[in-house]
């Protein structure tokens, strides 16, 4: 029998049971000739500190991805942030580098490069729901494309809080309850779902009525790869764009910063695509 890898990279969430990370990294780490496994692991909050302090410990982890609901609180049990996760406040990957966890953050990334596989270009006004942290890597590259960014989330507070990572006067925070009015008032161009409703494949963070033919609707949700919420814009003749792209995309980065070897991409998209049953590029079937 072969001997375990050696060393790991792990995924920290809470819930990590519907990830497919380790599906398209672990095929990576093959087709490299790396001897790394990677692995989920469900971390509740209270417990994210303490499991910081145990992967400094082992040197056999090298790395490690962070998802919900970690992605903000992770920054101050690190040694730095690098890259973009110094002004999003955001770490979705963690490197060991020379002894010390260095946080960075390749959502922004994987986010701008599935835009452009989409041929997503400049939206005038787009509407991002939620304030976590895929909604503050989304609002800052959208904040380099559209007008006006309007974020959405339960607490005004945080929404207002990822406003400030745009220009002045081109960010607009809003509480949740009026995504339907503003839907209903204002052209909308573009729709990013950056919140986790949709994962129990029924729910929809709007009415969908309030749909209109010619948006872009991205859902970052991926399990299921078509929700509800893209099915309805497929319904009324927007366009749906399913969460696969960000993921595999900022997956390839964060395996260049933990190996410092380029990603190989077929590798991993082909993986990814086989373990959700679907193409990033695919049309959803309808209702």
């Amino acid at each position: 029998m072969a001997d375990p890898p050696s060393q790991e990279v792990l995924l920290l969430g809470d819930p990590v049971e519907h990830s497919l990370s380790a599906v398209f990294q672990n095929a990576a780490f093959s087709a490299a000739g790396l001897d790394l496994r990677y692995v989920a692991r469900r971390v509740p909050a209270a417990e994210l500190a303490e499991v910081v302090r145990t992967i400094r410990r082992d040197g056999a982890v090298v790395g490690a991805n962070v998802t919900v609901p970690h992605k903000l609180a992770v920054t101050e049990h690190l040694d730095r942030l690098a890259g973009s996760a110094l002004s999003l406040k955001a770490v979705n990957t963690i490197a060991r580098e020379r002894g010390r966890l260095v946080g960075y953050n390749t959502d922004r990334a994987g986010f701008a490069r599935s835009l452009l596989e989409a041929g997503v270009d400049q939206p005038a006004r787009a509407l991002i729901l939620g304030a976590g942290g895929a909604a503050r890597a989304v609002a800052a590259e959208l904040g380099d494309r559209a007008a006006e960014v309007i974020v959405a989330s339960r607490s005004v507070a945080a929404a207002d809080d990822v406003c400030r990572l745009l220009r002045p006067r081109q960010g607009r925070a809003v509480a949740f309850d009026q995504v339907d009015r503003i839907l209903a008032r204002e052209a909308i161009d573009l729709v990013v779902n950056a919140t986790p409703i949709g994962m129990d494949g029924r729910s929809i963070p709007l009415e969908p009525r309030r749909l209109q033919a010619g948006q872009v609707i991205v859902d970052l949700v991926y399990r299921p790869v078509w929700t509800s919420l893209l099915l309805a814009a497929r319904a009324a003749g927007a366009r749906p764009v399913n969460g696969l792209g960000m993921l595999l995309y900022q997956g390839a980065a964060a395996f260049e910063i933990w190996t410092a070897r380029p990603a190989p991409l077929a590798v991993m998209r082909a993986a990814l695509e086989e373990a959700a049953g679907a193409s990033i590029a695919e049309d959803p079937a309808g209702p």
